[in-house]
């Protein structure tokens, strides 16, 4: 006599295992969040100035302290030519990459940068107008093994879930003395996002400028 034998269903077995995904799931944007609050998307390239930077070790970065022109006269090109820079938009944000602030200045005003380094790793900037300070920012720098001094004021920013259904915004900025005793500023900027599986949406840049040293 055939017998039909039934197996219980058994729920709380399903509901676990969907439990356990959603855990990995959520361990998974957790790690990725971190990584990417930590290390910053923004990326710097040493090709366009290799050539140009002088190798800083930690009794030399006292050597950028000094004066100087508030606008470049040159920007570095990814081939790594110094080329001469007629006035475009951008290079009204030396101050904007310094201070985080909205104070724009024109090429034709009389503007320069005093640059201090000081003891406690960090660096005073003071803006001038006419020899009048418009405005003066402290940040801290640390040393990197290329001789440029990062400065601490990275920004990150995530929208959403990071590269799934979000994205992050991420900018940073570091100095290097020039061969020819100028001031070299690397801004390094990325706007990265992502709808589901389209990653890779959004606008990154890494520009390189010289800035003539006047004192």
């Amino acid at each position: 006599m055939n017998m039909l034998i039934s197996n219980p269903i058994r729920p709380n077995v399903n509901y676990n295992r969907l439990n356990d995904n959603m855990r990995c799931f959520r361990q998974v944007i957790r790690a990725i969040t971190i990584c990417l609050l930590f290390s910053g998307c923004a990326s710097f390239s040493d090709r366009p100035i290799r050539r140009h930077k002088v190798k800083l070790d930690k009794d030399e970065v006292s050597k950028l302290s000094g004066t100087y022109q508030l606008f470049p006269d040159l920007t570095y090109k990814k081939n790594g030519v110094a080329e001469t820079l007629r006035y475009q938009p951008i290079t009204e944000h030396f101050h904007q990459y310094i201070s985080k602030r909205g104070i724009y200045f024109k090429p034709s005003e009389n503007v320069v940068v005093d640059l201090k380094v000081m003891d406690n790793n960090q660096i005073r900037f003071h803006f001038k107008k006419d020899s009048i300070i418009v405005d003066s920012v402290t940040l801290s720098a640390k040393l990197q093994s290329r001789g440029l001094l990062l400065l601490g004021n990275k920004y990150v920013e995530f929208q959403g879930v990071p590269y799934i259904l979000g994205g992050s915004k991420s900018e940073k900025t570091r100095i290097g003395l020039a061969s020819d005793g100028g001031l070299i500023l690397n801004h390094a900027y990325d706007n990265s996002g992502a709808l589901l599986l389209f990653i890779g949406a959004g606008l990154s840049y890494d520009s390189a400028f010289h800035f003539k040293r006047i004192k």
